[in-house]
């Protein structure tokens, strides 16, 4: 039976001091219900975190612009979050806390490793899935942290904040100026730019009026491609400084443009930080022993910029995460703490050019750069005791589109990962899973399809249940499994070939990462150069390919190791300008002729017993759970229909491979 406590009713709140604490210095709970899911009793609570900052300690002094934010009747720098809690009732049952970093205000976990829907506000057993991450002894928790989301019903009234989207208030340095940079890469004509990175997600820094003279736009045909300047006749602000008027034509375009009052946007990571250090304070009513961080792509970067700030050791000289899962990163971080940042801002080969993302160190241990000769590493900055235990997962997109080889090579280098940190990759997979309904076919003479359903969230759900045994328990993790210079399955870019009966072209190259000059002030997190000067290209390696296309390293699924169809982690842009760089994200298909497939396994029925047996192989190898062995056999079903009804008359006949 299910049983609903209502804290508030219309907006009002309860206010719970906790003096105890370090910077989270209250919280209000908006709304809590009880409820149970495989007879555990859960309870979903929602509310706001109160938080002080003090900008005399040490730990606080690497958060840009701190020092010159207002201060209130306590001294402090004040901010807000919103929280969303899903926990037993009982205390006993707790054994950790996975602490989702949301990704642009979402909820993520749920889908990632229970198999659920996607839901804004899960309150309840229906939306959560399977419940894996509530079986292995989790709470899960979510705190707001970025300040510029479109929460359109959620202004902060009466300090009550939306549930529903995850975001901070964070004040801002009133009176400062700079300036901030715009892109946008426009494949159709357009009449209207938005200067937000998403014109839907993210609110923007609006033009300085008084000086919008000397904004300056600029056009350009390619990723390195010389600029040219827009005349400023040709293009105006919009009223409210939030977009600009023309006759945008397909092309990149850039605008650099003053703007003032900049968010201190570094008190996202110090959020967090103090988050995971309440759940563990002895006096929290969500008490846990261990907490793990979870971020994906955007919240992945950010998580790789908090361990490289040293934002691990809290206020009080504690750790704050215990464990990390820090899932399709790369090699990047991001705008999470500099002046006029734009956390949203992601870097990609045709999109978001040029942020502070792709940035050197690279690895976790300590190397040094042969471009500045400056060594470093992103888990040296404070001592050992306040490293997490990490998992970086990547899939091949990452590989290609976010640089993820450098993470583990330095030069022609294997890196090995440090003691506390594993590596894994999935071979093959774009950067998130692909629905079957959104394959579009590009290539009609090779049977090359845009989209990639290779589903890769199993092998989440197994690393998740290994991590946190690693964490709670101290039992040890498969070991890493990703591509090696030392094994020939990571190769450098230039000697990267697709097999022979392959024909479709490769990357004109995958996503670089830079050294970059943002001017003298950057390392006290302020640019000064917009657009910032490029002192040298970063390519990284790439995973090698065996003979039917497929990624020879990492973590392979089934569906690779039984092979029907070809995935591949990236694709071009078909029809475009630039045509030869590699679209945002998504991978692709190339689909087998019916005769190659029947060449290989008599029958539907021989196929998906080949495919049993290489999924009992992944599961004897801990790379998926036993619970998701009937899964992937309908992952195989849907593959082998979809196989036999598209039409093949046009494919080369020797599309040869060999299977494992």
């Amino acid at each position: 039976m299910i049983k609903i406590r209502v804290l508030l009713t219309c907006l009002v709140f309860l206010l719970l001091s906790l003096p105890s604490l370090a910077a989270l210095v209250s919280q209000q709970i908006t709304a809590s219900k009880t409820f149970k899911l495989k007879g555990m009793e859960l309870e979903a609570i929602s509310g706001v975190f109160h938080f002080e900052f003090d900008p005399q300690l040490e730990p606080n002094q690497v958060i840009v612009d701190l020092a010159g934010a207002p201060l209130n009747a306590n001294g402090k720098v004040a901010a807000q979050a919103n929280f969303f809690i899903i926990q037993p009732t009982d205390a006993k049952l707790r054994k950790g806390a996975l602490l989702e970093v949301s990704n642009r205000g979402s909820k993520a976990a749920l889908r990632y490793f229970n198999n659920a829907s996607y839901s804004s506000m899960p309150n309840k057993a229906s939306v959560l899935g399977d419940g894996l991450i509530q079986e292995l002894g989790l709470s899960l928790i979510w705190v707001g942290w970025q300040a510029d989301l479109v929460v359109s019903d959620s202004v902060l009234q009466d300090n009550v904040m939306h549930d529903n989207i995850m975001h901070a208030n964070l004040p801002r340095i009133i009176g400062t100026e700079g300036w901030v940079r715009s892109d946008w890469t426009v494949d159709n004509s357009k009449s209207l730019l938005s200067l937000a990175h998403k014109d839907n997600i993210n609110t923007v820094y609006p033009v300085n009026f008084d000086k919008q003279q000397q904004a300056w736009l600029t056009k350009r045909m390619g990723r390195d491609n010389l600029r040219t300047v827009v005349p400023r006749n040709n293009w105006q602000f919009s009223s409210d400084g939030k977009k600009i008027a023309g006759d945008f034509t397909p092309g990149i375009y850039e605008l650099v443009y003053p703007s003032k009052d900049p968010i201190v946007v570094g008190l996202g990571l110090a959020i967090i930080r103090d988050s995971a250090e309440y759940l563990k304070a002895k006096d929290s009513p969500y008490k846990v022993p261990k907490t793990i961080a979870f971020g994906v792509s955007q919240t992945g970067r950010f998580l790789r910029q908090f361990l490289y700030q040293g934002f691990n050791e809290t206020e009080l000289g504690y750790i704050a995460f215990d464990g990390m899962l820090i899932h399709t990163a790369g090699a990047g971080r991001g705008s999470f703490n500099h002046r006029f940042g734009q956390p949203s801002r992601d870097a990609h080969r045709m999109s978001s050019f040029f942020y502070p993302t792709d940035l050197f160190p690279f690895t976790s241990s300590r190397v040094r750069s042969a471009i500045t000769n400056k060594k470093a590493g992103l888990l040296k900055r404070y001592h050992e005791d306040f490293y997490p235990k990490i998992f970086h997962t990547n899939t091949g997109y990452e590989y290609w589109g976010r640089a993820a080889g450098l993470i583990h090579s330095h030069d022609v280098y294997d890196i090995a990962p440090m003691a506390n940190e594993r590596i894994y990759h999935f071979a093959s997979a774009q950067h998130f899973v692909g629905s079957s309904k959104n394959l579009t076919l590009i290539d009609e003479n090779e049977g090359v399809f845009q989209g990639n359903t290779l589903d890769f969230k199993i092998h989440l759900r197994a690393l998740l249940s290994h991590l946190s045994q690693w964490v709670i328990n101290d039992e040890a993790p498969p070991k890493s499994a990703y591509p090696k210079y030392a094994d020939q399955t990571l190769i450098n870019f230039s000697h990267f070939q697709l097999p022979a009966w392959l024909k479709i072209d490769k990357p004109y190259k995958p996503h670089t990462a830079y050294e970059i000059d943002y001017g003298d002030n950057w390392q006290q997190g302020i640019i000064a150069n917009q657009p910032p000067r490029m002192i040298a290209e970063i390519i990284p390696p790439v995973p090698k390919v065996d003979s039917n296309g497929h990624e020879i390293s990492g973590i392979r699924h089934p569906l690779i190791r039984a092979p029907i169809a070809t995935f591949i982690p990236w694709s071009l842009r078909y029809n475009k300008f630039s045509s030869n760089e590699i679209n945002n994200f998504r991978g692709s298909m190339r689909k087998w002729s019916v005769e190659r497939i029947m060449s290989r396994y008599a029958s539907k029925k021989s196929y998906l017993s080949h495919l049993r047996k290489m999924t009992l192989k992944s599961l004897n190898e801990g790379w998926i759970l036993a619970r998701d062995i009937d899964k992937v056999s309908q992952q195989g079903a849907w593959l082998w229909d979809w196989s036999m009804k598209q039409p093949d008359a046009r494919f080369k006949k020797s599309d040869k491979g060999i299977g494992e």
